[in-house]
């Protein structure tokens, strides 16, 4: 039995084809269609991944180490880590998760596993050298989970082209963009019925941008709000000092939410400690000692996720967090579409240059269709970009999670 497997940022799936042809999600608990990319280790000594981490992890009120975004660091060197008195290298943490997916896909389906094709993106890193690192560790992860059985590397993108290859009727042209949580990934191929075997020469090009859903968190973060947790705050170094605005570098590490666990710090809490009575408002400092120390920054990272699918359906929708447990502490504003467009300028004019650059590499021919697939591709001001630039009735789409990784499947 081959297996596809979408290792992604923020959820990952597992998908078969069928005996028809058609891939299918394998469901690793009844209606779970992705998983969570998480780890939890418990205080009790007990290590769990995907879904089950996550609810351990809230049961568990919100104690243990809980590892998130673990794709997110494949471009980075990262210390070993200790779960539950075993010494972890990072690269034994994402085999496995890997081999967590491949276990269980064995016991839901009650058949070995033959082979494997994972997906990647076509840039995990703007770095040639910590792309290339990246490739390397996912590959060496992917060769220790599948023990000895054969398995592949395919482009997310192009996985995606797989996918929507399925139906069509005559030769079409597709421009896939497929919006991650860490990396968005550009892909022009040539798709229609009948084709099969080696697949490369219809791929005509891709480019990419490492940067996704978890950079749009970060520019919620940025735009709407940073006030909340000391930007713009004023604070006295002694008392007889006039005030002034305190300025930190927290601000824009915060804004990186799955790098919270190394902010946590001696040197942090007390620094936060002493500074919270030189503040004009100490409340901010509070939340922002909260947010680090109390391990929030997965609840707020689910909080803005909420927040960025009502997009969706609402230009002013309103977004809460309450997990300070505290009035004075917790928030809630009303945010609007149009000025979290406005803080996205610079993220979406990297996408349009990796477009450029996709479509140019292409050719002069154009495309027939736009497929957008991942949880970013639903926001309305990217989904503009490409409705402008291409027309509306050329965009196509389908489950905006699961299409990468039924093409997995396909793929090979």
């Amino acid at each position: 039995m081959k297996i596809g497997i979408d290792f992604g940022t923020t959820n990952s799936a597992v998908a078969v084809v069928g005996a028809d042809g058609v891939p299918t999600i394998v469901e690793l608990a009844p209606g779970e269609r992705v998983q969570r990319t998480v780890i939890h280790a418990s205080l009790d000594g007990r290590v769990t991944f995907g879904n089950e981490a996550f609810r351990r992890y809230l049961e568990d009120d919100l104690t243990g180490r809980f590892l998130r975004s673990i794709k997110a660091f494949l471009p980075d060197d990262v210390p070993d880590t200790t779960l539950v008195g075993r010494r972890w290298s990072f690269p034994a943490l994402v085999t496995a998760y890997l081999r967590f997916l491949i276990t269980n896909t064995e016991r839901v389906l009650g058949a070995s596993v033959t082979s494997v094709v994972v997906g990647r993106p076509v840039h995990f890193h703007a770095d040639p050298d910590k792309h290339e690192l990246a490739v390397s560790r996912l590959d060496g992860a992917i060769r220790a989970a599948v023990d000895g059985r054969p398995y592949s590397m395919v482009l997310e993108p192009v996985a995606a082209a797989y996918r929507y290859e399925i139906g069509l009727d005559r030769e079409r042209r597709v421009l896939v963009g497929d919006f991650g949580g860490g990396t968005s990934d550009f892909a022009v191929f040539r798709a229609g019925p009948g084709r099969g075997g080696d697949r490369l020469a219809d791929v005509l090009a891709t480019s990419g941008v490492a940067a996704a859903g978890d950079a749009l968190d970060a520019r919620f973060l940025d735009t709407f709000l940073l006030d909340a947790f000391g930007r713009g705050g004023r604070w006295r170094k002694h008392p007889t000092h006039e005030w002034e605005e305190w300025r930190n570098p927290i601000l824009f590490q915060i804004q990186r939410l799955y790098t919270l666990p190394l902010l946590r710090t001696r040197e942090l809490d007390e620094g936060l400690r002493r500074l919270e009575v030189r503040m004009e408002d100490p409340t901010p400092i509070r939340r922002l000692h909260r947010l680090v120390f109390d391990d929030l920054g997965y609840p707020m990272a689910w909080a803005i996720e909420a927040t960025k699918r009502a997009f969706s359906t609402q230009d002013r929708p309103v977004f809460r967090f309450d997990e300070f447990h505290s009035k004075a502490l917790d928030l809630e504003q009303t945010v609007d579409l149009a000025t979290y467009a406005g803080g996205c300028v610079g993220l979406l004019t990297q996408y349009e240059r990796a477009v450029d650059e996709v479509m140019a590499k292409a050719g002069p021919d154009g495309v027939d269709d736009v497929f957008l697939t991942g949880g970013t591709s639903q926001l309305p001001f990217v989904r503009k970009l490409f409705a402008d630039r291409f027309g509306a009735h050329h965009l196509q789409g389908a489950d905006a999670f699961t299409s990468v990784c039924e093409g997995l499947a396909l793929a090979g």
